[in-house]
């Protein structure tokens, strides 16, 4: 599923920053950008709208308020505040509202790209889930608001969260069991380095693990990507 993505800052060299991170992020488009408070409640009313990243201080909005209005009106949209850290009462504001995450500028790109990736794993795992819950699936969904919170690298060593969200994106794209060899093949990495993803996956709640004992010989370890 492709989501759609606003931006709504003053800064045209900064809507241009994060229209390239977006362009990295698998299953993730632009959909427009805006530059004042305006222009973002006419783009809202247009729908389909999935995520706005919204500078709290973008020109003719009003703040938190504007904020606090919007999450009424839109309560399908999510938020991810990329704005200035001076003011501890409007970071707490944004947090007590419910945004996804708040990046305080100036930030890396790589900062933005890991939040628009547990962005996109926090949405798919909410409003594609299809199952009943278990704690320590949703422990895992809901962990991914506030993940990055510190500098510390939020993956094992050898897990590089890029080649993650391809393999991802396949095994959702085919939605069905898949062995390290097959999945490899459609990746373009060796057996080996896509079995250690998937078994991170699979360590981590993401995936489930099954046999397919049809063939001779040993069963195949077969993965599913939970949805």
């Amino acid at each position: 599923m492709i989501l759609s993505c606003v931006i709504a800052d003053s800064s045209l060299e900064l809507q241009g920053q994060y229209a390239v991170a977006l362009s990295r992020a698998p299953n993730l488009r632009l959909k427009e950008t805006v530059t004042s408070g305006g222009e973002l409640e006419d783009c809202l009313q247009r729908g389909n709208a999935h995520l706005v990243l919204l500078d709290i201080f973008l020109r003719e909005w009003g703040g938190l308020n504007s904020l606090r209005q919007a999450r009424i009106r839109y309560p399908r949209v999510d938020w991810l505040v990329l704005s200035s850290g001076d003011d501890p009462n409007i970071v707490r504001g944004c947090i007590c509202l419910g945004v996804f995450d708040y990046l305080i500028k100036p930030f890396s790109t790589e900062r933005l790209e890991r939040a628009l990736s547990a962005y996109y794993q926090y949405h798919q795992g909410l409003t594609q889930r299809t199952n009943p819950w278990r704690q320590k699936e949703l422990d895992l969904i809901t962990g991914l608001k506030g993940r990055f919170s510190s500098g510390l690298d939020e993956y094992p060593k050898g897990i590089q969260v890029k080649l993650l969200e391809r393999l991802r994106a396949c095994m959702e794209e085919r939605d069905k069991p898949m062995s390290a060899s097959t999945a490899g093949s459609y990746v373009g990495i060796s057996r080996s380095t896509a079995r250690r993803y998937l078994e991170y996956l699979a360590d981590s709640g993401q995936a489930t693990v099954e046999y397919d004992i049809s063939s001779v010989g040993r069963p195949v370890k077969l993965y599913r990507l939970i949805l």
